[in-house]
């Protein structure tokens, strides 16, 4: 006769030699639990790694129980980490996540030195997505369903003691170069260093933990090789021509290319530090020292700011594709000291040198050899949106992050008072102007109208809001918003 009182449980016929391992998550959303699922069934039926997954259990089972008991059994714990993870795991709302971080946490203060959990990412950053006593360790990124397969290779290579990023076996004792000859090569090796090699490494270093003094080295070594090269060509005894503008244009560019394209992984991937590091860049490529008896032609020192500007542009973009915003406000407020490009004598804000033209739409055109209606505009997102190719899925796509960007960049010029005119409410325009007004005409939605309507039904829950800017109000928001519309009424060209 068949016994339907004793169900097995999962910690029955745990069968020898094969790893076991625990999945620690939140219940997210339907599709995450499916995903978490997934996961743990490739791992069972893809690399014989035995798993315990609550949806596993069958019913009548206890969940405390099964979570205490599967901390303990288990070789490894995989912590699957997104935001709402963390939020869960820090305060208590009836589930089993914060009931698991409590677990997980004891052990971690008892075994500090132990491999036992490792953290899994699936949505955030590894700081917005896991407690600090975690967001340190080695993890495996699982953001991109691109990667997932490979990703799910080494994840199963490290549960076997196998990994694949094992050290090489010892090879004979190597030729020693002098410390001379050492920092000649590895300076070699950086100068020689293309955008691609160069976006790959900054890639590596940020998933790789223990890498903040390379990563660090490599962000600065890089603004200081972009301003030397601006610096080169720092004389503005000159009147500006199309011709020496296109030439500097295309110098500009060059030497700030390589921090453009690293820019746009570094919002993608990294943390608030880690970007903080392209807000010290951008500060110092617009530092220019000032000679005694030096002369320049009005206008024509702006041309200092071209590679600046490309990257603060580059870096708002790709905080509007992303989702990240936690830097704008930091760039917004940030003032660059005297002995910049406009001054040697005042500081003035970031926004204001590397963010807003410095020339009338007019006079531009003339340099430009064109006549659009926002020329300052028309340069910036025609020379970065090769940057982006890769990153959008096609050429509207790009041109609703920008208009995006244009806009709420816009928005904060005025609220963070980064013009230097006081006491004047100039709002930037440009683009966006004339976009949403082709944009309302057409029949449904678009990225850049779905982007403010959401602060109109989101209000304070707004993404942009909630990671800081206008510091968190959409009373604030808001306030500014109607200024500007007003503004852009009576100076639209």
């Amino acid at each position: 006769m068949a016994d339907f009182k004793n169900i097995p449980s999962q910690f029955d016929d745990i069968p020898d030699g094969h790893p076991v391992v625990f999945i620690s998550y939140s219940w997210d959303s339907e599709e995450h639990k499916a995903w978490v699922k997934k996961l743990s069934d490739d791992l069972h039926s893809k690399y014989a790694v035995y798993t315990l997954l609550d949806r596993y259990n069958r019913g009548g089972f206890d969940l405390i129980t099964f979570m205490t008991k599967a901390v303990e059994r288990a070789d490894r714990v995989l912590l699957i980490g997104t935001p709402d993870y963390r939020k869960k795991s820090e305060e208590y709302d009836g589930g089993g996540a914060k009931y698991e971080d409590q677990l997980i946490s004891i052990q971690l203060y008892h075994q500090m030195g132990s491999s036992k959990f490792i953290p899994v990412l699936r949505e955030g950053k590894f700081d917005t997505a896991f407690s600090p006593l975690i967001e340190t360790r080695t993890g495996y990124d699982m953001r991109e369903e691109s990667d997932y397969e490979g990703v799910l290779e080494q994840l199963a290579a490290d549960l076997w003691n196998n990994p694949i990023n094992a050290a090489l076996a010892l090879g004979p004792k190597p030729l020693f170069a002098s410390k001379e000859e050492t920092h000649a090569q590895i300076a070699k090796v950086k100068q020689e260093m293309t955008s691609e090699q160069f976006v790959t490494e900054i890639k590596r270093l940020l998933s790789t933990p223990n890498s903040e003094i390379a990563y660090t080295e490599m962000i600065e070594d890089e603004a200081q090789k972009a301003y030397e090269k601006i610096q080169l060509h720092a004389d503005y005894n000159f009147s500006i021509t199309s011709e020496s503008f296109k030439a500097y244009l295309v110098y500009h560019i060059k030497a700030v290319e390589k921090l453009i394209e690293a820019s746009i992984v570094i919002v993608r991937y990294g943390t608030m530090k880690q970007q903080e590091l392209l807000v010290n860049a951008l500060v110092k490529l617009c530092m220019k020292p000032f000679k005694d008896g030096e002369i320049s032609v009005v206008g024509t020192s702006s041309l200092h700011l071209l590679g600046a500007t490309f990257l603060f542009h580059a870096i708002g973009i790709s905080c509007v594709k992303y989702g990240y915003y936690q830097i704008l406000p930091l760039m917004m407020k940030k003032k660059v000291p005297a002995g910049h490009a406009l001054s040697p004598s005042y500081p003035y804000p970031l926004a204001h040198l590397a963010g807003a033209s410095h020339w009338q739409p007019d006079t531009l055109n003339f340099y430009m050899n064109s006549g659009w209606y926002y020329p300052y505009s028309e340069l910036v997102s025609r020379n970065l949106k090769p940057y982006f190719k890769d990153y959008c899925l096609n050429e509207d796509e790009y041109k609703d992050y920008y208009s995006i960007w244009e806009h709420l960049f816009s928005l904060m010029y005025v609220y963070y008072n980064c013009s230097i005119a006081q006491g004047q409410a100039v709002f930037p325009y440009g683009l966006f102007l004339s976009e949403r007004i082709m944009r309302n005409s057409l029949v449904g939605g678009d990225a850049y109208s779905e982007f403010f309507a959401h602060a109109k039904t989101e209000k304070n829950e707004w993404v942009p809001l909630k990671q800081g800017l206008f510091d968190g109000s959409y009373m604030n928001f808001m306030e500014i918003y109607n200024k500007a519309e007003a503004f852009y009424q009576g100076n639209r060209r």
